[in-house]
C-alpha cells in the first residue's frame, strides 16, 4: 500500500503533515481528500510504511497510525482517526467477505493454512462471522486504537463519527489550521473536503465503504457478541469515548 506523488512542493507549511487512521476508520475517504490537495497544492504525498517513507515529503498518511516519532522528528503535526470499535467489526466483516486485498487472500497458519476470506465464509451464519471477526481482523485494529497515545500534543484527535457528520466543515477547518495549512487556501481545502465527503452526495459508495451511519452495530450485535466484545476488550469503548459505562451491553438487542 506504498503510494507516492512526486510533485515539487509549492505551498510553504510550518509543519510536514501525518494523517494516522486504522482499518475501516475511513483511510481511503481521508487519503482521497490528501492526495487532492496535495496534487492541486503541488505537495508531497505518501501513504504506506515508514520504512519506504522517501527524504522528501509534506504529507504522510499510515493505515494503522504506526509512527516512530522520534525517527519523524519534532517538525510535524498530525490527525488521528478513530471509529467506533463496534462499527470497525461490523464493516469489517462485511467488507473482508468481497474484498479483494492480497492479505485477505493468502493463507495463515493460525487458520489452519486456510486464507481469511476462506476462514469468514466457513461460518455458517452472520453472527458467527461477526465473532470471528471480533477475534481476528477486528481485534487487531482496536489494539492499536487502544496502545495510541491519545495524550500527543502533536496530533488533533478525530472521530470517525464526528467527521462523517461535520456537514459545515467546522470540524475540518480546525483540523487543517492545527497541521498549519495557511488561512489562505482553506476555502478551497473545506472545498475539496466536501465534494470527496458522502454527505456531499457526489461521491458514490465503493467496496469500502458500505455505509458511513453511526452505530451500525446496533443492528447487528446480538447479546453474544456484546458479552464476547466485554470479554476481549474491557472498557474500550469508555476510554475512547463512545460510552459513559457498560450499560449498552445490558440494553435490549435491536437486530
Amino acid at each position: 500500500m506504498n503510494q507516492g506523488v512526486s510533485i515539487q512542493s509549492g505551498c510553504d507549511l510550518p509543519y510536514r503533515i501525518l494523517i494516522g487512521t486504522h482499518h475501516k476508520t475511513g483511510t481511503v475517504w481521508l487519503s482521497s481528500i490528501f492526495r487532492a490537495i496535495c496534487q492541486e497544492h503541488s505537495l508531497i504525498f505518501f501513504m504506506g510504511a515508514q520504512a519506504d517513507l522517501p527524504a522528501k515529503y509534506d504529507v504522510f498518511l499510515q493505515h494503522h497510525s504506526e509512527f516512530d516519532l522520534d525517527a519523524l522528528g519534532a517538525r510535524c503535526r498530525g490527525l488521528h482517526i478513530i471509529r467506533d470499535p463496534r462499527d470497525v467489526i461490523v464493516s469489517g466483516c462485511f467488507y473482508h467477505q468481497t474484498s479483494e486485498e492480497e492479505w485477505l487472500h493468502s493463507p495463515f497458519k493460525e487458520l489452519q493454512g486456510r486464507t481469511y476470506q476462506e476462514a469468514l465464509y466457513r461460518c455458517d451464519t452472520l453472527d458467527e462471522k461477526i465473532l470471528f471477526e471480533m477475534e481476528h481482523a477486528g481485534k487487531r485494529t482496536i489494539d492499536r486504537m487502544m496502545k495510541w497515545n491519545y495524550a500527543l500534543p502533536s496530533f488533533f484527535e478525530l472521530k470517525y463519527e464526528d467527521l462523517m457528520s461535520d456537514t459545515d466543515l467546522t470540524l475540518f477547518q480546525k483540523a487543517f489550521t492545527f497541521v498549519g495549512f495557511p488561512e489562505s487556501v482553506l476555502p478551497r481545502l473545506l472545498a475539496i473536503a466536501y465534494s470527496k465527503s458522502l454527505f456531499s452526495g457526489q461521491p458514490e459508495k465503493s467496496g469500502h465503504i458500505r455505509s458511513g451511519a453511526a452505530r451500525q452495530w446496533e443492528k447487528y450485535f446480538k447479546r453474544r457478541h456484546k458479552d464476547r466484545f466485554l470479554e476481549i476488550f474491557g472498557h474500550v469503548l469508555i476510554r475512547l469515548g463512545y460510552e459513559a459505562d457498560d450499560n449498552w451491553a445490558t440494553s435490549e438487542d435491536m437486530g
